[in-house]
């Protein structure tokens, strides 16, 4: 089963007509790289995808939803540039990324997927926020692509829940 977007159906915007932005940037970090941010997410769905030997549908899942997440990352980052910063693995207070940031144990396989679905709930939440913060179309409409994603991250690892 193939959950995935054509990204070449509904492509990712191009970033364009960026002005520089020192406290929109600041907030941005935050979900690059901060405690919940996409380059947290991404260790914990290769982590996940490793702890998970029993199930290799899982393993591709958690692989291919973590690769999506690579590319939340580098378009965060590209914005980041584009918006007068340094792509540096920090939150937005500049505290520095941390391995803690990444919850190594689960209970049960359905734990994690929930775990995974707040998440993908709590980065969405956020996007939001961006969007509200910033007046650039182009930001927002590349933050809403990334939503979307989001969304059917979601949708995926609710499937995947045990249906008791």
């Amino acid at each position: 089963m193939d959950f995935f977007y054509n990204n070449e159906v509904e492509p990712y915007p191009k970033i364009e007509n960026i002005k520089q932005d020192i406290k929109f940037g600041r907030m941005l970090y935050n979900s690059y790289s901060g405690y919940k941010s996409e380059l947290t997410t991404i260790l914990q769905y290769i982590n996940e995808n490793m702890i998970n030997e029993s199930s290799i549908e899982l393993q591709n899942v958690l692989l291919k939803i973590a690769i999506e997440e690579m590319h939340h990352l580098k378009i965060l980052g590209d914005l980041l540039v584009k918006l007068g910063f340094t792509p540096y693995y920090m939150g937005s207070r500049n505290n520095k990324w941390c391995s803690d940031n990444v919850k190594y144990k689960f209970s049960c396989v359905d734990e994690m997927l929930e775990f995974n679905i707040q998440g993908e709930k709590d980065a969405i939440r956020e996007y939001e926020r961006l969007i509200e913060n910033t007046d650039s179309n182009c930001i927002k409409a590349i933050l809403a692509r990334i939503i979307k994603d989001e969304q059917n991250h979601i949708r995926i690892f609710s499937s995947l829940k045990s249906k008791d």
